[in-house]
């Protein structure tokens, strides 16, 4: 999908409104994904790494070959239940400008058709550029996606060099340029190369588990092929790997291995109550003798 650029400082004076639809996002085919979203996008749609600028960076793959449910309506609707906020964001990007004003910083994708005469105005001031609340809003939404953006590439080249991020299959049955995370070289890695990756934060295998939680949106026949085990008994055969199916797996196994303690002792002092023979359940009524049952009965 071809995009011309045109700065937002060229329309201080117009007006926008937001995109009512997203035929375009199925064209671009992969969404930026911010780091304050990936779990909660990960519920929704698939995640997936693709290289730009020679650095990996972390998406949502919405492209409906890869899709098992497809996330626009025959309208062009949104149709997930999430919209990440490179959607609520268009048709303005951030540039690599830099200037004194926020307007300056912001350009506007002319091909959306959606900054004119009608709407939210840009600018509370046009003739001093100052930004509207709303558009300030979106300022500063963009400027949080860059930051995020650094901050996940950090930790996706962190999973690239530890060799786990795997590519997809097209509908070629090929490698496709998006690449997930494989769960049986996750779980593989020793304790040195887990510790790496935990060296500075949490955030690589945070971004791993919601990678391979969200594997589930994905087409079957587009996920990677498992890899291939070795018959049975051949003489000299190598074990294959062992491939965990769920996330959860992955967490169980290293909890066990990192030898965690759970606190065994209870929620309240029970001792601190003193007497508790006030929470004590009533004793049963008192049941009358079999004799005086049967005579009870016969009268």
């Amino acid at each position: 999908m071809t995009m011309t650029l045109t700065p937002l400082s060229s329309m201080a004076g117009a007006r926008f409104r937001p995109p009512e639809h997203f035929g375009f996002a199925a064209s671009l085919a992969w969404i930026p994904v911010n780091d304050t979203e990936f779990h909660l996008t990960a519920h929704h749609l698939p995640l997936a790494v693709r290289m730009l600028g020679g650095m990996p960076r972390l998406g949502a793959l919405v492209h409906p070959a890869f899709v098992w449910r497809p996330v626009l309506d025959q309208q062009g609707a949104w149709a997930a239940s999430y919209k990440p906020l490179a959607l609520r964001t268009h048709p303005f990007v951030l540039s690599n400008r830099r200037g004194g004003r926020p307007i300056d910083e912001i350009d506007v994708v002319a091909e959306a058709g959606l900054v004119g005469p009608w709407g939210i105005p840009v600018c509370a001031d046009p003739a001093g550029a100052v930004l509207s609340q709303e558009m300030a809003g979106i300022h500063k939404a963009l400027v949080a996606m860059r930051a995020g953006a650094v901050k996940l590439s950090a930790a996706l080249e962190l999973l690239r060099i530890a060799n786990v991020l795997v590519p997809l299959r097209d509908p070629a049955g090929n490698p496709a340029a998006d690449h997930t995370v494989d769960a049986a070289r996750l779980a593989a890695l020793d304790d040195g190369a887990a510790a790496a990756l935990a060296t500075r934060s949490f955030l690589p295998l945070d971004v791993a588990g919601a990678i391979l939680f969200s594997r589930r949106h994905f087409r079957p026949e587009r996920l990677p092929l498992p890899p291939a085990r070795p018959a049975p008994g051949l003489p000299g055969a190598v074990a294959a790997q062992p491939r965990l199916a769920e996330p959860a797996d992955i967490v169980l196994a290293s909890l066990e291995a990192m030898n965690f303690a759970l606190d065994g002792s209870d929620l309240f002092d029970v001792l601190a109550f003193g007497d508790l023979s006030d929470f004590a359940a009533p004793p049963p009524p008192d049941l009358p003798e079999e004799g005086e049952a049967r005579a009870s009965a016969a009268a």
